[in-house]
């Protein structure tokens, strides 16, 4: 409905500069052809219109004011019309305009009765990992000397694989939005993971580094829900107090060592090296691999690149991940946008995303594995698959595509593209011939 609405707008817009001013052939490609035009293009032909304007009847002087407004407006359309949908339409949107990724996964993936686990969970130690993990490790070194190297795993769910890394000799935090997957990662790993008994809050402070504990905001009354916090009377009196980000800590035996793994309860695209280094036992706050089994394939197409931003700011240079990818005809098992099927996710991940995502200049891209599978699900029926494990390495940073965390580069050009269009075109109704001044 808002593309319908910019599109109303341009074609309000574009109504009132073919009553102000002179046609000609550039105006007219302008107004028959809004999304064939770039951003430049549109530019271009109203900043030729501001010379050549000239009124339509009246022959009044030009005015410059409209056909500058007319210019923003053109620019808005344009920019709304080359650009996809925000990611927020596969999530849902909270009261406040923030977008709660979790509650998708939370009540339908891990919404199921107990002793069961969600399709994409595997009962045993990823093959793929096995196979691949000492050419993942292979010379790399820690940040501090003597330590286990660090392994980030996103959207963790409650995987085999976090133990088996710790029991290699690698210090492992998983990020996970999900209670359940946690709550069930620790019964069912009870007797490798030790000391995963409670969980610690964190608290983001006024210079932007966290420290372990609740943060207390009081409010006599409930003012509606709050994105981590939870609105009761507790040791501070009433009020919201925080409740996510929380680490669950604990350790898994090597020999006669301990190794460190610990979850994150929070969404993965608000990890921060902040957060890490003052919540977990990484201080550095950035890891030296990144194991990625089903999390880039969960996350919808738009949200890709800040996705990859997220996993570049917390992975130094010289690290490695080592992702495993599904590769289909997107065309074949179509994308609903507005989330309500639930398949896809796995999403494909093509040669061709691989590039995009992980541009050559910073990163070094290697297939280790490319062969063919079955998929179970119904939705993929005669559809060939395969399964592509790629071991990525960073080769420099790439402060070009840094995230906000709050919903996507895109979403927020979407946002000023529309708040420019709207304001131009309000602005020109108000300026428009018989209109006031």
């Amino acid at each position: 409905w808002i593309k319908l609405a910019a599109v109303r707008c341009f074609a309000l817009s574009r109504g009132l500069a073919m009553r102000s001013l002179w046609p000609s052939p550039m105006l007219r490609g302008l107004a028959s052809a809004p999304r064939r035009l770039t951003v430049l293009e549109g530019a271009r032909c109203c900043a030729a219109q501001v010379q050549a304007s000239r009124c339509h009847e009246q022959r009044e002087p030009p005015r410059p004011d409209r056909a500058l407004l007319l210019w923003l407006s053109a620019a808005g359309a344009a920019t709304l019309a080359l650009l996809p949908g925000p990611a927020q339409c596969y999530y849902e949107k909270r009261e406040d305009g923030s977008v709660d990724r979790m509650k998708k996964w939370s009540r339908g993936h891990w919404s199921l009765p107990p002793g069961r686990s969600p399709g994409f969970h595997e009962k045993a130690i990823n093959p793929q990992l096995e196979k691949f993990l000492p050419r993942f490790s292979q010379g790399l070194k820690p940040f501090a000397e003597g330590q286990p190297l660090s392994v980030l795993v996103p959207l963790c769910g409650k995987t085999f694989d976090m133990p088996f890394l710790c029991e290699q000799g690698f210090a492992v935090v998983g990020v996970e939005g999900v209670e359940r997957a946690i709550l069930e990662f620790k019964a069912e790993h009870r007797m490798r993971v030790k000391g995963m008994k409670s969980r610690a809050v964190m608290s983001v402070q006024e210079d932007g580094s966290w420290t372990e504990g609740a943060s207390f905001f009081p409010c006599a009354d409930f003012q509606g829900a709050r994105p981590g916090q939870v609105f009761k009377k507790g040791s501070e009196g009433i009020g919201y107090y925080t409740e996510r980000p929380a680490i669950w800590r604990g350790k898994v035996s090597q020999g006669k060592k301990s190794i460190p793994l610990e979850i994150i309860e929070g969404d993965m695209f608000e990890m921060r090296p902040e957060l890490i280094s003052g919540g977990t036992f990484n201080k550095e706050g950035r890891f030296d691999m990144v194991y990625d089994r089903g999390s880039l394939v969960a996350i919808p197409p738009e949200s890709r690149m800040d996705y990859v931003s997220t996993i570049s700011g917390l992975l130094r240079v010289g690290g490695r991940i080592l992702l495993l990818g599904i590769d289909y005809d997107q065309q074949k098992v179509p994308y609903d946008p507005s989330g309500k099927r639930k398949c896809p996710p796995p999403f494909a991940v093509t040669g061709e995303h691989m590039r995009q995502m992980f541009p050559a200049a910073y990163w070094k891209v290697t297939v280790l594995d490319d062969q063919p599978t079955t998929m179970t699900n119904r939705a993929f029926a005669d559809v060939p698959v395969r399964n592509v494990t790629y071991l990525i390495e960073k080769r420099a940073e790439d402060r070009s595509h840094r995230s906000s965390g709050s919903g996507g580069s895109s979403a927020g050009i979407w946002m000023a593209g529309t708040a420019l269009l709207a304001g131009a075109a309000a602005c020109a109704l108000v300026l428009r011939p018989g209109g006031s001044s």
